[in-house]
């Protein structure tokens, strides 16, 4: 009698591929599942039956983007279940990583790809004898010295966003891409997105996926921010609308120093609420009223959030409820 296929886990080769690692960093996990069924042949079934609490459903439903995973719980889950090392997740090492130790032998052509830098501390080995790829010795990160974001609402809800990321490259190699995405309620077809000149660099926006709600793009960086650099990258998006729920929700993505939210809405008289919460890494919520101001002027409402020292796989949301002139 045949026996059942063991459980899936992420393959060594596919852990060694630079665009996995990059999927991971971002929790973008409409490529990571992408990644798994080109390189691993993973059905969705495969994907999701190891994990618990992740159905082929929700699976299936993150690969068309129509819903994504932000849950630091199902994070962690999935990183265990399919033996996805913690620093691919910028979490802590995982407590079966404690079962790896170095291995002597010399790479596989699965990092032909890999700077000589990183070839050294390029494969752990499990007790198993099952070559995977171990976190790349710490060399710091790049950080989001500052992130200002900039959102103005016309009267009618239309909304032009812009945003600003002071970047420091502490990592050992050139950084090149700067990954992003956003969403809305209510759009006019695919988000419309343009850089910001820069006085330095040349920044090139590079669609990756697009729905209807929803954009996920990267910020192409040329020439590269070399380790001890800093650099302003900037774009704008249009086409967005609050209609029903007004909230920001900021997904916090690398260790930023400090984020600002202004936020001017247009022909509105008064606030009826205004609150900001911060979510930890934990998944607990705290308030982040008292980083909040709000002041009227000859055009409507402008509010000011600012938090500080936050860390990835923080949120912070921004919620108003307004009153028009026009009622």
């Amino acid at each position: 009698m045949a026996q059942p296929a063991p459980p899936y886990t992420v393959s060594p080769d596919l852990l060694a591929r630079e665009e996995f690692r990059a999927a991971c960093e971002t929790l973008d996990f409409q490529a990571i599942f992408r990644l798994m069924r080109k390189y691993d042949g993973a059905s969705q079934d495969r994907v999701s039956s190891p994990v618990r609490g992740l159905t082929q459903s929700r699976v299936s439903r993150v690969m068309s983007g129509e819903s994504n995973i932000t849950s630091l719980d199902l994070v962690e889950r999935i990183a265990d279940a399919l033996r996805i090392p913690g620093a691919f997740f910028r979490l802590a090492p995982r407590p079966w990583e404690a079962e790896t130790t170095r291995a002597d032998a010399p790479p596989s052509p699965a990092l032909a790809g890999i700077g000589d830098h990183h070839r050294a501390s390029a494969y752990a080995t499990t007790t198993a004898g099952v070559s995977m790829p171990a976190p790349r010795e710490p060399a710091g990160d790049v950080e989001d010295r500052s992130l200002t974001i900039d959102i103005e609402v016309a009267e009618d809800g239309w909304a032009t966003l812009t945003y600003r990321h002071e970047l420091y490259n502490g990592t050992a190699t050139p950084f090149t891409r700067l990954n992003r995405e956003l969403w809305f309620e209510t759009t006019n077809g695919p988000l419309q997105i343009e850089s910001l000149p820069s006085p330095d660099r040349n920044i090139i926006i590079q669609r990756v996926h697009d729905t209807k709600l929803s954009a996920r793009f990267a910020c192409q960086v040329f020439p590269a921010v070399q380790p001890g650099e800093s650099v302003t990258v900037g774009y704008r998006s249009t086409g967005g609308r609050f209609v029903y729920d007004h909230y920001w929700r900021q997904s916090i993505v690398r260790p930023t120093g400090t984020l600002t939210i202004r936020l001017r809405h247009q022909g509105v008289t008064s606030l009826t609420r205004c609150s900001a919460t911060e979510d930890r890494p934990d998944g607990s919520e705290i308030s982040a009223t008292e980083g909040l101001s709000f002041a009227r002027d000859e055009a409507g409402v402008v509010i000011e959030l600012t938090r500080r020292n936050l860390r990835p796989n923080q949120f912070v949301t921004l919620r108003w409820d307004t009153a028009h002139a026009s009622t």
